[in-house]
């Protein structure tokens, strides 16, 4: 029997922050809520630290090519950070591995501050790397939240099916001819977690990109993957894909008529948390700097705008977001023993 959420209205990273809490307060001993009067007392050369910074340019490392939702994200907070130090921001594009090129150009980089990256840490995992080289929640620290979005599921328009279960009818009517796509873990599990709560047959192909996947769709060599919305939305007016459902449990401003996975009698609550962070050790009063103008940039009329199209502003203090962190992958962990995911 499937239990209704009491709760049906809470985001997914409200939800994930809400059972991450009452996991933390079961085993948080007593003497942890109390702080030595010394902690709470900066050094004076801490303060001045702060003060003088940035004095030279900060980069902020993206593990993907420039022109992708990552980059154009990581653009856009390197430049209205710019505008709040009116000092030098550059993006710095280190792609590879999946991000991991990137991930460990950050962890060479001295913590002082000069050196971020905008990541999903999630993918950093051993859930989608078998052997990344370092826990991702140990070697590098949030400085700030920054967004949380969903995926949605999209289908080549040559398949006849306008919803959801239209098109795990038709995948049920052709076991083993619709075939989905990915360019990485997060893109593919979906689909399969899918198929699998469906209990049809679909073929798995891996594409390098998404540029070459949707591609692959226009010529409907895949009938149907799971994305970001901002990675489908430039094909919707052609009328050459669909967009069916929305994971997670709200729907997205920009396309409200396409149901939520839930909705459509398929929950799939997977969504990604993005973020700034750096190399563990950055000076605390630089790392509440940061995070204090971040927060303002992710207020922001520019940043909301951006995010409109397909994610969510997430304003949470690191103590939160490192728990998002933690209860993100294990609903990735939890996906991948039921669809059977290998890392790679």
């Amino acid at each position: 029997m499937t239990m209704k959420s009491k709760h049906p209205k809470l985001s997914f990273s409200r939800r994930l922050l809400c059972q991450a809490r009452l996991a933390a307060a079961l085993v948080l001993p007593a003497a942890a809520l109390v702080l030595p009067a010394t902690a709470l007392v900066l050094p004076a050369s801490a303060q001045a630290q702060a003060q003088d910074y940035p004095n030279k340019p900060v980069r902020i490392v993206v593990g993907f090519p420039p022109g992708g939702i990552m980059d154009i994200y990581g653009r856009s907070l390197a430049n209205q950070l710019q505008a709040k130090f009116k000092s030098p921001v550059l993006v710095d594009n280190r792609p590879g591995g999946g991000g991991l090129v990137g991930a460990n150009e950050v962890l060479r980089a001295a913590p002082d501050g000069y050196t971020l990256t905008h990541i999903v840490p999630s993918t950093m995992s051993t859930v989608f790397i078998k052997n990344p080289g370092f826990d991702v929640l140990k070697a590098m620290q949030p400085i700030a939240s920054i967004w949380s979005g969903p995926f949605v599921l999209s289908i080549s328009s040559a398949v006849p099916a306008n919803t959801v279960k239209e098109f795990i009818d038709y995948a049920r009517a052709n076991p083993g001819k619709v075939n989905f796509g990915g360019s990485n873990g997060p893109n593919l599990m979906p689909m399969m977690l899918l198929a699998a709560k469906a209990g049809v047959q679909m073929q798995r192909i891996d594409y390098k990109g998404a540029a070459q996947m949707y591609t692959a769709m226009l010529a409907n060599e895949i009938q149907g993957t799971f994305n970001t919305f901002q990675s489908v939305i430039s094909f919707l007016d052609s009328g050459k894909i669909r967009v069916l459902g929305v994971t997670g449990n709200q729907r997205l401003p920009r396309i409200p008529n396409v149901p939520t996975m839930a909705e459509a009698g398929f929950p799939i609550d997977l969504e990604t948390v993005g973020a700034i962070m750096s190399p563990v050790g950055v000076p605390a009063p630089i790392a509440q700097k940061l995070n204090a103008a971040f927060r303002e940039i992710v207020a922001s009329a520019e940043t909301e705008k951006l995010l409109r199209e397909g994610g969510r502003p997430l304003s949470v203090s690191n103590e939160e977001l490192q728990k998002l962190f933690r209860a993100e992958i294990a609903a990735w962990e939890a996906a991948a023993k039921v669809t059977g995911y290998e890392a790679q």
